[in-house]
């Protein structure tokens, strides 16, 4: 009865597991394991977490927290680059350890490398997130533009009247004040709308080559990878150069006045998902050379009001309406990294019979 024994049981468990001792330092791992983390078991053993990760201090807190509380903790999303070039989007496990008297010994950390329907499901959670902040901001938006009126139109009628140079002043600074607070609301009410997607056949690549007749380029280098085998999908032509009009906005942002953007499309391979029902999606990526994502960011950037630029450069919606835009189309958008490389990756589904 070999086959049952505990190393080749451990071996083949398609979880990658790493168990670290008390100081968190690598004291085993598995084959599943070596495959995420790139290295073979030479390379892990005695090695400390933290260096194991470096810059990913979510696994770290993970680890301490099961350690801590003495009980499984877990987060469902995480990111971690184990080597460079390489982001895996997984789920992570703590498990504390204890020997026979209930001592703790150490953590097990589990790692699964989530597929593309765990990553629709993702979407999914956010959306619905979205759905409830968005709910809260409609609300305010509509309780604020009617005021807003007002006191713009008074504006308007004191600036009639005349009053000299500083009253002038003043009701300019009022109404540019005014209309900036009102594209905002719009923003947040363009984030609430509910209505349904049209559904009419689109060129994915018309659309993106609109949206960079939008964008001012300066010293900026743009460049075009397109996929010209690529089928139309069925969408709203208005909300998908929104979509990318933002996306392309936030790269050029990245990449500063001489940096580089790219826009990449290409077909993906066929997936099954629910029901039964298969689908292959355009893949559209978005590519810029700046200094990356924040970690702090990086897990709430596609809710609203979450940024990395500097106050009062973005208003934090943009993301936000790109997730609501790509899921109300069925598809899903990623980020990753790569070594000089930042990727907005959106897929769009093209029905297969």
């Amino acid at each position: 009865m070999s086959y049952f024994t505990t190393d080749i049981l451990w071996d083949q468990l398609t979880t990658g597991v790493v168990a670290v001792d008390g100081a968190d330092v690598v004291r085993a791992v598995n084959s599943a394991a070596e495959r995420l983390l790139g290295r073979g078991r030479s390379h892990l053993l005695g090695v400390p977490l933290a260096t194991l990760l470096p810059g990913h201090p979510v696994a770290l807190e993970l680890v301490q927290r099961a350690r801590n509380l003495t009980m499984p903790c877990r987060v469902r999303t995480a990111q971690l680059s184990p080597f460079p070039g390489v982001l895996l989007s997984v789920s992570l496990t703590a498990v504390p350890l204890e020997d026979l008297q209930g001592q703790g010994v150490g953590v097990l950390l589990q790692l699964e490398e989530m597929g593309t329907l765990e990553r629709i499901e993702e979407g999914q959670r956010r959306h619905d997130t979205l759905d409830s902040l968005a709910t809260l901001a409609m609300t305010v938006a509509h309780e604020v533009k009617n005021p807003l009126a007002g006191i713009r139109g008074v504006a308007q009628l004191l600036e009639m009247e005349g009053g000299g140079e500083s009253v002038t002043t003043g009701t300019t600074l009022i109404c540019t004040e005014v209309d900036r607070i009102s594209r905002l609301l719009d923003s947040l009410l363009g984030l609430a709308d509910r209505h349904s997607t049209p559904e009419e056949a689109v060129n994915i690549h018309e659309i993106l080559d609109h949206v960079l007749r939008l964008v001012p380029w300066g010293e900026m280098q743009l460049q075009k990878d397109y996929d010209p085998s690529l089928p139309t999908i069925r969408g709203d032509r208005d909300q998908l150069i929104q979509l990318f009009l933002n996306l392309v906005r936030n790269a050029q942002d990245a990449a500063g006045e001489r940096g580089t953007v790219c826009l990449h499309s290409r077909i993906s391979a066929q997936v099954r998902l629910e029901q039964g029902r298969r689908q292959r999606h355009i893949i559209v990526e978005v590519r810029d050379n700046g200094p990356g994502i924040p970690e702090s960011v990086r897990q709430r950037m596609f809710l609203p009001f979450v940024t990395s630029k500097s106050k009062g450069t973005g208003s934090g919606l943009g993301l936000a309406i790109v997730q609501k835009i790509v899921h109300e189309h069925g598809g899903m958008v990623e980020v990753t990294e790569q070594v000089g490389q930042t990727i907005f990756r959106v897929l769009l589904p093209v029905s297969v019979p």
